[in-house]
């Protein structure tokens, strides 16, 4: 039976969101915070490789999608 992977799926939309709105950014102050928060949600996944810690990164990873769609959005592009 295979399953599907849908922390990795969550991951990757975070992620391909993420760069979109570095891409779009327009200064030097929200690209850092949108990498050093995509850096950080990372390196808790890989400091803390237990259950907890993947659920804390997986968590993170939702948070900061939600975080880049609103920031999107906020700069005048039409997310859907």
């Amino acid at each position: 039976m295979i399953q599907i992977p849908y922390a990795e799926i969550g991951t990757g939309i975070a992620v391909i969101l993420g760069v979109w709105a570095f891409l779009v950014a327009e200064t030097a102050r929200a690209r850092g915070i949108l990498l050093g928060a995509a850096l950080l949600i990372f390196l808790i996944g890989a400091v803390f490789r237990s259950t907890a810690g993947r659920l804390v990164a997986c968590a993170g990873w939702v948070v900061y999608g939600i975080g880049c769609i609103i920031f999107l959005r906020w700069s005048g592009l039409e997310v859907r």
